[in-house]
C-alpha cells in the first residue's frame, strides 16, 4: 500500500522537490528538464504541462511517451534500496527518476547521468526526415494533430474504424464536452481532463482515471486494467456501452 501512496501522489508537487533539491546544489531547471524528458520520453512542452495538470505521480510514467531503454543501466541506492532491485516495475521507474536527480544535485556530469553505453546511429523516418534513438518510433510526421479526426487519420488503417467508435461514444455521453488534443491524445474536457484515448499496437488505451477504472472494475475482468488506464484489444468487439457509461461518470464525479 506504500507504493499506492506514491503512486496517487501530484505530479507537480513532486516535481517542484526534485527542482528543488536539483537547484539548491546549483544544477538548473532545464537541467533536470532534460533528466525528465531522457527517462520519459516527454517533450519540455507536454512536461510544463504535466506539471500545471491534475496529473498523478504513477500515471505521469503510465503515460510515457517512450521510457529510455538506456534507464536499465541506472543502478545505485535510493532510499536504502538498490533500484535494480525493486520489484514492482512502476515503481522503479519513480526510483530511477530519484537516482537521476540524486546524481545530478551531487554535481555528476549530464554526460555522465544520462546513460549511454553504445550510442547507436539514429533512425531516420522515410517520410519526414526526422531522427530518432529507435528504429521505427511512433511519432507524427509534420505537424501534431490539432483535433481528435485529425489524430485518427494519422493511426494505422486497423485503428481508425476503432477509434471513430470509442469517440462516438464518448461524445454521446459528453455531449457538453470540449473535443481537444492534450498530451498527444484524443481528450474530452469540461474543466479539466475528464477521459482520453489513444492507440496502441494492439489495443485502444483508454484512460479514464483510477478511480473510474475502480468503480468499474466488476465490469472491466476481461480487461487488462492498471491504475488509470482499460486496455481494448482489437481482438474484442467494443464495449461501448460501457464505454459511454464511464465516460459519463467521469463527468458526474469531476
Amino acid at each position: 500500500m506504500e507504493n499506492e501512496k506514491v503512486f496517487q501522489m501530484d505530479f507537480g508537487k513532486i516535481y517542484e522537490l526534485l527542482l528543488n533539491k536539483a537547484t539548491r546544489k546549483g544544477r538548473t531547471k532545464s537541467e533536470v528538464d532534460e533528466v525528465v524528458c531522457w527517462l520519459t520520453g516527454y517533450s519540455t512542452e507536454e512536461l510544463e504541462q504535466a506539471r500545471s495538470s491534475p496529473v498523478r505521480y504513477g500515471d505521469f510514467f503510465r503515460n510515457a511517451p517512450a521510457l529510455n531503454p538506456n534507464r536499465v543501466f541506472i543502478k545505485g541506492v535510493v532510499c536504502g534500496i538498490r533500484v535494480e532491485e525493486i520489484e514492482d516495475p512502476l515503481m522503479r521507474e519513480i526510483r530511477y527518476l530519484d537516482k537521476l536527480v540524486d546524481e545530478l544535485a551531487r554535481g555528476k556530469a549530464m554526460e555522465k547521468i544520462l546513460r549511454a553505453p553504445e550510442e547507436p546511429e539514429p533512425w531516420v523516418c522515410p517520410r519526414c526526415g526526422r531522427s530518432f534513438r529507435r528504429a521505427g518510433q511512433s511519432h507524427y510526421c509534420g505537424q501534431p494533430p490539432e483535433t481528435i479526426e485529425d489524430y485518427i487519420a494519422a493511426q494505422p488503417e486497423q485503428a481508425r474504424d476503432y477509434l471513430r467508435q470509442v469517440n462516438a461514444a464518448i461524445r454521446a455521453s459528453l455531449p457538453e464536452a470540449r473535443e481537444k488534443i492534450s498530451w498527444s491524445m484524443p481528450t474530452y474536457w469540461k474543466g479539466r481532463n475528464l477521459i482520453q484515448f489513444a492507440a496502441s499496437k494492439r489495443h485502444i488505451g483508454l484512460y479514464p482515471g483510477p478511480e473510474a477504472v475502480a468503480a468499474f472494475a466488476d465490469r472491466l475482468t476481461e480487461y487488462r486494467t492498471s491504475k488509470g488506464t482499460i486496455q481494448l484489444p482489437y481482438s474484442k468487439p467494443l464495449p461501448l456501452e460501457l464505454i459511454g457509461e464511464i465516460a459519463k461518470w467521469c463527468e458526474q464525479n469531476a
